[in-house]
């Protein structure tokens, strides 16, 4: 899978998860970043899939490994971090 591809499966992948819990978005977009600095300090190429919600109109982000579609953790703001599992629980 090309990383075109794999960005657009992550695109696809957290558009139907956000619909599922009906978290409003305008916009949504994925793109690929070679050695990242994660959260934790250790470098990765990742996805990142960033977008933008409405009310407060401010952007999150979903960190995703790049190799394993893994999706890693959410990225709410300067040091500002969320479990996957705790952000899509609605």
């Amino acid at each position: 899978m090309t990383i075109e591809e794999k960005e657009d499966k992550m695109t696809s992948i957290i558009k139907l998860k956000l619909d599922k819990i009906d978290f409003k978005i305008t916009s949504i977009m994925s793109y690929y970043s070679e050695n990242k600095k994660l959260r934790d300090g250790t470098y990765k190429n990742v996805i990142i899939t960033s977008f933008m919600e409405p009310l407060f109109n401010s952007n999150t982000y979903i960190i995703t490994d790049s190799e394993t579609l893994e999706m890693l953790y959410v990225w709410t703001g300067p040091m500002r971090y969320m479990e996957i599992d705790e952000f899509f629980s609605n």
